[in-house]
């Protein structure tokens, strides 16, 4: 586990609950680093001239790779690391899950992607709707490849601002940026208010960003349904369950009446769930 997360894992969660993000310094190798990147490199020169449908106006300056987790398992090992899972559980985990022990993720993987920032983004909330109590479903998990800065886009936050129960003031002045270097890692409370500054340096910002929600939320991607067969045969258990292997609907009630399932649901091939 991260050295320096040990030694601030009880302010860590402090700075989750009061500010609504947290930065954790040093966390991924250089080798890691190195692999990640070029991995995003390459799907990225693959992609970047197709068209993705519905992608907002206001990301067409932005470099995107999605679907991390059908790219490579590199992408879903970062999910599981232990700092990771600390601090996740304690937010999202549901205590009446009873299929699953409580010391792994009940939690589950909404969407996956890769990003560069190319224009300023708005505040912007990604939990859908604000909620002012300690209550949350939904929490950002952003692994830092390039150094960020504010020349560069680096991600601005309003500290506190996921429990104001309001959406965002676009009008806002005196952001706080969150200037990092690669290697770091971000977590925050999807409600908080945040966007980034514009990427004024002509190079690469690339961040992998995974948005990780309470079991019962929809996935933005079907996940169970997309991933390659040949990933799903290398994951784990816990993976599995990470990606919404544990929590996909029923067809109906002769199959089961219950989403929540344990490990012991696992099918033995992507194929075998539908």
């Amino acid at each position: 586990m991260n050295n320096f997360y040990e030694k601030n894992s009880s302010q860590h969660q402090k700075n989750l609950e009061i500010y609504g993000y947290t930065h954790i310094s040093d966390f991924l190798a250089p080798d890691v680093i190195h692999r990640a990147k070029e991995l995003v490199n390459q799907n990225h020169s693959v992609v970047e001239n197709v068209e993705a449908v519905g992608r907002p106006t206001r990301d067409k300056a932005d470099q995107i790779v999605y679907q991390l987790h059908n790219i490579d398992k590199l992408f879903t090992d970062l999910l599981v690391d232990p700092v990771v899972k600390s601090l996740l559980i304690k937010k999202l985990n549901d205590p009446f899950y009873r299929f699953l022990p409580p010391d792994v993720p009940n939690y589950i993987l909404s969407y996956y992607n890769a990003r560069s920032s190319g224009l300023a983004l708005d505040l912007h909330i990604d939990s859908y709707v604000p909620n002012p109590g300690e209550y949350t479903w939904s929490m950002q998990v952003v692994f830092v490849l390039d150094n960020m800065s504010e020349e560069n886009g680096c991600t601005v936050v309003v500290p506190g601002s996921h429990r104001s129960g309001h959406y965002t003031d676009r009008e806002l002045g005196n952001l706080r940026p969150l200037e990092a270097k690669a290697g770091d890692l971000l977590i925050w409370d999807s409600r908080l208010w945040h966007g980034t500054t514009e990427n004024k340096s002509g190079a690469s910002r690339w961040v992998l960003i995974a948005t990780m929600t309470q079991w019962w939320i929809k996935q933005s991607m079907d996940i169970t349904r997309s991933l390659p067969e040949k990933i799903y045969q290398e994951l784990s258990d816990e993976q599995k369950a990470l990606l919404g292997f544990c929590s996909t609907p029923p067809i109906d009630e002769k199959v089961r009446v219950n989403t929540k399932c344990g490990y012991e649901f696992l099918k033995s091939s992507v194929k075998d769930y539908y």
